[in-house]
């Protein structure tokens, strides 16, 4: 039976993408590697989370919904408090 998986949050991959090109039409090199780091998400999490979707992973476990990959000092944060 299915346990446990890695995942990526497609959106967060896509937001990643976006600020690595910024960073490149600025001049800067983000890497020749970008990796989005993945989340282990787990039967148990699912269960005892009671996370049905994706809204509900990225509220659940905040490592799915934000990557700090690509964030160099002069961009804005949207997910700085």
């Amino acid at each position: 039976a299915w346990a446990a998986t890695a995942a990526t949050n497609p959106a967060v991959v896509g937001q990643v993408s976006v600020r690595a090109l910024a960073q490149l039409l600025a001049g800067e090199d983000p890497g020749h590697n970008v990796v989005v780091p993945p989340t282990l998400i787990t039967q148990k999490d699912l269960i005892d989370k009671d996370i049905k979707n994706m809204e509900d992973l990225s509220a659940k476990l905040p490592q799915f919904a934000h990557a700090d990959v690509a964030m160099p000092a002069w961009m804005p944060n949207p997910n700085a408090k």
